[in-house]
């Protein structure tokens, strides 16, 4: 009886692993909906993981868009390095001025690792 293995999906070496939007206050309340009346500003929580034995370079940048895909937030970082077999996790934030100025409705938030498209996540604003 013969058996064939099929051979396992490789990761990519950094991984984004997480996109969480949260409301600021005293602590982060995790949440994909926003409403005007009780936020002003709200953040981004990212996870990435350097999948392999080496120290990796780490270039990440990251936009919103709202639903007529035109960008509304851009994010630009320099480079950074995340060590071997670890994680790395940073905030991105809206701040008020710019919260006041997106509209109600559906937006979605892009990121990037070394200039290739990684993950996106959707949320609402409302009114409230």
């Amino acid at each position: 009886m013969s058996m064939s293995l099929k051979p396992m999906p490789q990761k990519p070496q950094l991984e984004l692993c997480s996109i969480k939007m949260y409301s600021t206050g005293v602590k982060k309340i995790f949440t994909n909906h926003f409403y005007r009346g009780l936020n002003h500003n709200f953040g981004v929580e990212i996870k990435i993981k350097n999948n392999t034995n080496t120290t990796q370079n780490l270039q990440i940048g990251g936009c919103i868009y709202n639903s007529n895909g035109d960008t509304i937030i851009e994010w630009k970082r320099k480079l950074k390095q995340v060590a071997a077999n670890a994680y790395w996790k940073s905030d991105y934030y809206v701040y008020e001025d710019c919260f006041s100025k997106m509209k109600d409705g559906k937006y979605k938030v892009q990121f990037w690792i070394n200039d290739q498209r990684v993950q996106k996540e959707y949320f609402t604003i409302s009114y409230k």
